[in-house]
């Protein structure tokens, strides 16, 4: 069985402005694409990014529908497989333009913070009681809601962030009580000392709740994933519904080299460039020239590019820089 790696970088996109510079900012990245092969993944407006590339790396794009956010989440949290329906219920920030609402994801060190979890989830759960709806609070840092089965069609925060207000609303037959309550949740935000807090920190503020990955868990058929290492609770869903476990997230590519023993797929945090470059790319692009690893796949995003070892010999061949990737 052959040594293979697959990398999920959430966050990391080389064509995000400010990222797209060429070649001489991205050496390994742009060697890597010209001597192998780009392609620009399809978006899933139901998943966010980070999930929907899960789903590529194992194969799994075409059973989209078994494997919805809110109850594979919900698995990984409790331990067991989840029973019912299931809905995320995630902070983000509406900023006012001046002439729309624009959808802000909360990544990084603006995510609500544990202690701004415990502040509000008491709030949520006593209003949330005479709705139909059940807030869970997982140690994850995820909100989910649990009711009765409903018929809705949702988008996640990132689809939402690009696309306007009209297009980005719940669908379906019961779409109007969820957005009934999202309405109300975005109230009970309003001028909360949360936000105040946050404000005084630099923070945008927590002024909103989007609701999304819903749906129930179907028959999944158990099949053998490879080896996984990361921290994303999805991911460690999707796996404990195929009775496999997820090693921890490596600290850096040697580590995960240490656990390449044929196919093995890993969630990273998103580096700096300079450190992606220097300890990431570097290192692996060693390994394919080496054999340790016979293909090397990087999904960045939207993007994805995938060399094997034979590539990696054929000099010829120009760098192709994140800039010129849309070309291809």
């Amino acid at each position: 069985m052959l040594n293979t790696l697959t990398l999920i970088i959430p966050g990391l996109n080389p064509l995000r402005a400010g990222e797209e510079e060429g070649a001489t900012h991205w050496p390994q990245l742009a060697r890597l694409a010209g001597r192998g092969s780009v392609s620009k993944r399809p978006s899933n407006p139901a998943h966010d990014a980070l999930h929907a590339a899960v789903l590529d790396a194992l194969q799994l794009r075409d059973a989209a529908d078994k494997f919805p956010s809110a109850p594979v989440i919900r698995t990984a949290m409790s331990g067991e497989r989840a029973g019912g329906f299931w809905l995320r219920a995630e902070p983000i920030h509406f900023a006012a333009g001046l002439d729309r609402l624009t959808t802000v994801p909360l990544r990084g060190a603006a995510r609500m913070s544990a202690a701004e979890r415990a502040a509000l989830s008491p709030i949520f759960v006593e209003h949330l009681q005479a709705t139909g709806f059940e807030l869970h609070d997982g140690a994850e840092g995820e909100w989910l809601l649990r009711s009765e089965p409903l018929q809705v069609q949702t988008v996640s925060p990132e689809f939402a962030a690009a696309n306007p207000m009209e297009q980005i609303l719940p669908r379906g037959r019961d779409a109007g009580g969820l957005r009934r309550l999202m309405t109300e949740m975005q109230m009970l935000l309003h001028e909360h000392p949360v936000n105040v807090q946050r404000q005084a920190r630099g923070l945008p503020a927590l002024n909103a709740i989007w609701v999304h990955g819903e749906g129930m868990l179907s028959d999944v058929k158990a099949r053998s994933l490879p080896a996984a290492c990361g921290d994303d609770v999805y991911l460690r869903g999707v796996y404990r519904l195929h009775d496999q476990s997820v090693s921890d997230k490596p600290v850096d590519a040697a580590a995960l080299l240490k656990q390449v023993a044929g196919p093995v797929l890993a969630v990273i945090d998103a580096p700096d460039l300079e450190t992606f470059e220097s300890d990431w790319l570097a290192p692996l692009s060693r390994a394919l020239l080496s054999g340790a690893i016979a293909r090397l796949t990087l999904i960045l995003e939207e993007w994805q590019v995938t060399t094997d070892r034979a590539a990696m010999f054929k000099l010829w061949r120009r760098e192709l820089p994140p800039a010129k990737w849309a070309a291809c």
